[in-house]
């Protein structure tokens, strides 16, 4: 019961007990009577508990604690994938114009030596055999004309081969009572000359090349004469 209730109830029961009294004096005197009290209620209290907090209670906590989650490294985020559309007609691009390859440069002809002498005519070839004749090279040497050079006009013939080295004759020379123009070469040994050259110089103490320089063989004993070689002057 709540504190107003017996409050209320005890005002109640006083009030009864009170108009009780007066009544009972105006009506008449009652027969003495021992009077028995009436027993006074005490109200009854209900005490609601009051929940004293014990000293030793540990306060609830007032936050739940949060865990420290170590930062973590932002994953990237990736870019989504494109929508190809459909592919754009790229123009081809012209092939590059064929360059033209340059034409390698004309050759420069080295210009040939002129000569103031070449030889016209080759050797006629003469069987000789051994004992029976001396191997030789024999020839002329002419002008522009075709006469045979006069002693004034004297050129020397150089003959060279590996077995003799280089021999001279001047033309008409007046110790082998040659005519004028005319050369020759007899072999010292009796033996042909083999492979020889052939060249008009100026002198044999002036060897400066008036021809060029001819190739010839003498290699068969049958052939052991070579005569008639012609050297003509150019100009």
């Amino acid at each position: 019961m709540s504190r107003k209730s017996l409050a209320l109830l005890i005002l109640i029961t006083t009030a009864t007990m009170v108009l009780g009294c007066s009544c009972g004096g105006l009506i008449g005197p009652e027969p003495t009577a021992t009077f028995t009290p009436t027993k006074t209620l005490v109200p009854t209290f209900t005490a609601t508990p009051s929940i004293v907090p014990s000293p030793t209670d540990t306060p609830p906590p007032t936050s739940t604690a949060t865990p420290t989650v170590p930062p973590q490294t932002p994953t990237p985020t990736q870019m989504p994938t494109p929508t190809l559309g459909p592919p754009t007609n790229t123009p081809t691009p012209r092939p590059p114009a064929p360059t033209a390859t340059p034409r390698p440069p004309t050759p420069t002809s080295t210009p040939q030596p002129v000569y103031e002498y070449q030889l016209i005519q080759e050797p006629t070839k003469d069987p000789c055999h051994p004992g029976w004749c001396i191997p030789e090279v024999s020839g002329n040497v002419v002008d522009a004309q075709g006469n045979p050079v006069d002693n004034y006009n004297r050129v020397t013939i150089k003959l060279e081969c590996a077995r003799l080295g280089a021999l001279y004759c001047p033309t008409g020379d007046p110790e082998q009572l040659l005519q004028p123009g005319q050369f020759k070469f007899v072999s010292p040994d009796s033996q042909v000359f083999g492979e020889y050259t052939l060249t008009v110089v100026r002198s044999k103490g002036d060897p400066t090349s008036l021809s060029p320089v001819y190739n010839l063989k003498m290699n068969a004993y049958t052939r052991g004469q070579q005569t008639n070689i012609i050297f003509q002057r150019t100009y």
